[in-house]
């Protein structure tokens, strides 16, 4: 690869639940192609906050049942979880591990697994196999780590084969070009859309053309589109060209007003990020 930079270790989230699928067989086949090992990480649900029941038990025989009942049902959510993540790694994958995270580990131990990642793989709608309490951008902006988000709704078909690079020429989407490189570089087509560049002074004479020779540089394969917004919502422009151009994955920075603020991302992002409708891969 012309960039120098590879995919070596992706995580991807799963639980119990079938809409997790998609996501674990993107993983995979991201996996697939770049050579890299995969990480199934699976939280451990803490029964004991879904059982409304809990606080009304008396008697010893009645909280060993309870007890038990708690233990059957994290074992068959640990179970299904493991098997549905090692059914569908394994169809195409020799690298491959799964993990655990405990519920009252989670906020050291799950930003921990990502640190030592290239890329998280989590699902929409939140958490998407994250804990509870998380979400996709406060993992981001914990760990620094790029995220792959994948809609609950998305069928099999190419996997970041026609990207869409969302360029704002700021400090945050010239980050999700470096975190995304080496999938920019795999990539058969990489469209970089600037809307509304009249706007925006950061662009210069030719806006997205420096950065889409910088890109082919390093080999990307990449044409430059100018959108106008016409008064529409940007977010909104952009989802119409992904869908227009058939794109299958859309790369953009997370811009943030302060470090303080987790979730102040800019309303462009924010509106991208409350509607996933194609996977998206976010940097910060």
């Amino acid at each position: 690869m012309a960039s120098g930079m590879s995919l070596r270790s992706l995580v991807v989230f799963v639980d119990p639940t079938d809409v997790c699928e998609a996501r674990i067989r993107y993983a995979a086949r991201l996996a697939v192609q770049h050579g890299a090992h995969l990480i199934g990480a699976f939280v451990m649900p803490n029964a004991w906050q879904n059982d409304r029941s809990s606080s009304f038990i008396q008697g010893g025989g009645a909280i060993r049942e309870m007890l038990e009942r708690h233990g059957l049902a994290e074992r068959k959510a640990l179970s299904d979880a493991s098997q549905r993540f090692e059914t569908l790694a394994g169809r195409d994958h020799s690298s491959f591990e799964f993990r655990v995270i405990r519920d009252d580990e989670v906020a050291d131990l799950a930003q921990l697994h990502c640190l030592h990642t290239d890329l998280v793989v989590v699902g929409h709608p939140a958490p998407g196999g994250l804990p509870s309490a998380w979400s996709p951008e406060r993992m981001l902006l914990s760990s620094g780590v790029p995220h792959l988000i994948i809609p609950q709704g998305w069928r099999d078909g190419p996997v970041a084969n026609n990207v869409l690079l969302a360029w704002n020429a700021s400090r945050e989407a010239r980050r999700a070009i470096t975190d995304a490189l080496p999938i920019l570089s795999a990539a058969a087509s990489v469209a970089v859309v600037v809307v509304d560049a009249e706007k925006n002074p950061l662009h210069g004479h030719e806006p997205g053309a420096g950065i889409a020779h910088f890109l082919s540089r390093h080999g990307v394969k990449v044409r430059v589109e100018q959108l106008q917004s016409k008064g529409a919502p940007v977010a909104d422009v952009i989802r119409r060209f992904a869908a227009e151009d058939q794109s299958d994955l859309m790369v953009l920075g997370a811009y943030s007003h302060s470090p303080k603020r987790e979730l102040l991302f800019g309303g462009v992002t924010r509106s991208l990020l409350s509607a996933v409708t194609i996977p998206t891969l976010i940097a910060h």
